[in-house]
């Protein structure tokens, strides 16, 4: 049987997978370490899931979790957080977003909430603070093209397959 960590890792790694234009290697990022992986050989992708069916969705952050963050973060120079809100989706962040919302002074246990309403982006706050914009639905492709320099395709471009796929910003 599959751990339920599988189905919701799959997930994050399928969608990169299938939206990025040109192929891209994934690899885990060190033995051992459950939820890390590393894209195109140059940025580490955190991976952490809730299975709450509806909003909001509530992610813990121990201590040494908060330290391995940090220490990937600043080994690679970021590093995306990808938090998969149950079958709702997927809400990314980059290492500057994560520290608004839980800053370097690290409890034993802190967290991150992600709220949604229906045909709106996602909130997000922490045990530090909350994020000033809200966070797109595409933010994890956002992400990937700007820190791999890849054209990627998104979700807003699924629904006119006719034209083009728009580009991510590379910067």
């Amino acid at each position: 049987m599959l751990p339920d960590y599988s189905r919701y890792y799959g997930s994050v790694l399928t969608h990169i997978v299938d939206h990025c234009l040109s192929p891209i290697t994934v690899a885990r990022l060190n033995p051992g370490t459950q939820g890390y992986y590393v894209l195109g050989g140059k940025v580490p992708l955190h991976i952490k899931f809730s299975r709450s069916r509806k909003g909001p969705w509530a992610f813990t952050f121990h201590r040494d979790h908060q330290i391995q963050y940090q220490k990937i973060a600043d080994e690679y120079g970021d590093c995306i957080l990808a938090l998969v809100c149950g079958k709702d989706g997927i809400a990314a962040l980059n290492f500057a977003q994560v520290r608004e919302v839980l800053d370097d002074h690290f409890e034993e246990q802190e967290g991150i909430s992600v709220r949604r309403k229906l045909n709106h982006m996602y909130s997000v706050g922490g045990t530090n603070g909350r994020l000033s914009n809200k966070v797109a639905r595409d933010s994890l492709m956002q992400h990937v093209s700007r820190l791999l320099g890849q054209k990627v395709l998104f979700a807003s471009d699924e629904d006119h397959t006719d034209s083009e796929p728009a580009e991510a910003p590379l910067g």
